[in-house]
C-alpha cells in the first residue's frame, strides 16, 4: 500500500510539473502597415513592430523578433517561439511552370504537406497547403498560399511560427491574406523603363533537405536538378544573378571504395581539379578532403569529398572572381552548415 501511495505521488508531482511548464506565447503585433513592392506590385499588411527585409522585384519577410530571424535561418530545434511572415515572387520563364514554382520554393521534404486545397487570394484561385513538425519546444506549424494572376508571374505566401503558437496569430492571418495583391509583370514602357538586375545572393539563409544531408542556402537561391551524370542524386543550388555561381551537392555510391584518401588521389580526380593536391579538413563533422582550382576564366572552384556511411558526397563551389566580395563568404556559411544524416 506504501509502494503504492507513493508511486501516484510521484505521478501527481510530474503531472503538475508539466503543468507548469510554460507555453509558447505569439509573439507581439501593435498594428499592422502595408508594404508594397515597386517593381512587380505585389503587396500586403505586415506586422509594423517587426523586421521587415524587403528584396525589391522579389521578396518581402517580416521577422517577429531578431532573436526568432536568427533561430528561422536554420530552424533551429530549440530558441524563441517566434514568427515569419514570407512573400516571394518569380517571373515564370520558359520551362518553369507553375507546378515547377511550386515545388521548388517548399524548404521540406515533400511528404510534410497537406493535400493542395483551392482558396481565394487576391480575387484568383490559389492553392494552400499546411505543413508542422515536432521540435524540442512544439511544433513548428506553417502554412503556404500559391497563385498567379497573370500567369506570367507566380507568388508564394509562407507563414510559419515555432511553438506550437501559429494560432495565436488567427485574427493577424486573416487580415494579411485579406490584404494581398498579387505579383504581375510590369507593363513595358518605350520611355522612362526600369531594368531590374538579378540580386546578389541573399545574407539570409534557409535550410533545403537533400539525399542524406541538409544544407541552408541564401532564400533568393533555387534547388534545381544537377548535371552529375555518375551519381545517385544531385542538386544544384542557384541564383538568377550569375550561371557560374553556384553550389552542386553530388551523392555517390561509397559502398565499394570507404577510402577517403585514395578517392581524392585518384589520378582521375586529380585531372578533373586541375592537376591539384586535396587538403584535409572537416566538413558536417566528418573527415573531408577539399580540391581549389580554376575550372576556366575568372572562375574560381572548390570541391570536398566526405564519406557517410555508404554515400561519398562531393560538394562543388564556384564562383566568380568580380563579384567574389558577395558571393565567397556568403557560400562558405552554407559549406558549414552542411549536415549528413
Amino acid at each position: 500500500m506504501k509502494k503504492l501511495l507513493t508511486l501516484l505521488s510521484l505521478f501527481f508531482i510530474a503531472l503538475l510539473l508539466w503543468n507548469c511548464t510554460p507555453k509558447a506565447e505569439p509573439e507581439e503585433i501593435t498594428g499592422m502597415t502595408e508594404y508594397q513592392d515597386p517593381v512587380v506590385k505585389f503587396s500586403l499588411k505586415l506586422p509594423q513592430n517587426w523586421i521587415i527585409i524587403p528584396t525589391i522585384g522579389s521578396r518581402v519577410t517580416a521577422f517577429s523578433s531578431k532573436g526568432s530571424k536568427d533561430r528561422f535561418l536554420q530552424y533551429d530545434a530549440e530558441g524563441r517561439a517566434g514568427a515569419k511572415i514570407d512573400l516571394y515572387a518569380k517571373k515564370l520563364d520558359s520551362g518553369k511552370t507553375f507546378e515547377v514554382f511550386m515545388a521548388k520554393t517548399k524548404n521540406f521534404q515533400p511528404q510534410i504537406y497537406s493535400k493542395p486545397v483551392v482558396v481565394k487570394l487576391d480575387g484568383v484561385d490559389a492553392y494552400k497547403q499546411t505543413y508542422s513538425f515536432e521540435l524540442s519546444d512544439g511544433m513548428l506549424e506553417g502554412e503556404v498560399y500559391y497563385a498567379t494572376k497573370d500567369g506570367k508571374y507566380a507568388t508564394a505566401l509562407f507563414i510559419e511560427a515555432f511553438g506550437g503558437t501559429l494560432h495565436g496569430y488567427h485574427k493577424y492571418i486573416e487580415e494579411i491574406l485579406a490584404s494581398v495583391k498579387l505579383a504581375y509583370e510590369p507593363e513595358s514602357k518605350k520611355t522612362d523603363t526600369v531594368k531590374v538586375e538579378a540580386e546578389p545572393p541573399s545574407q539570409n539563409l534557409t535550410t533545403r533537405g537533400g539525399d542524406g544531408y541538409t544544407i541552408s542556402i541564401p532564400d533568393n537561391f533555387t534547388s534545381t536538378t544537377g548535371s552529375a551524370r555518375d551519381a545517385l542524386s544531385s542538386r544544384n543550388y542557384i541564383g538568377d544573378r550569375r550561371a557560374d555561381c553556384n553550389i552542386q551537392v553530388d551523392v555517390l555510391d561509397a559502398t565499394k571504395q570507404q577510402d577517403l584518401k585514395k578517392i581524392v588521389d585518384d589520378s582521375k580526380n586529380k585531372a578533373k581539379y586541375g592537376n591539384s593536391s586535396a587538403s584535409a579538413t572537416s566538413l558536417g563533422g566528418q573527415s573531408a578532403y577539399v580540391f581549389s582550382y580554376t575550372p576556366g576564366r575568372n572562375v574560381q572552384s572548390r570541391v570536398f569529398f566526405v564519406i557517410k556511411g555508404n554515400r561519398l558526397f562531393r560538394i562543388t563551389m564556384n564562383w566568380f572572381k568580380g563579384e567574389e566580395a558577395s558571393y565567397l563568404p556568403i557560400f562558405e556559411k552554407c559549406i558549414k552548415s552542411l549536415k549528413f544524416q
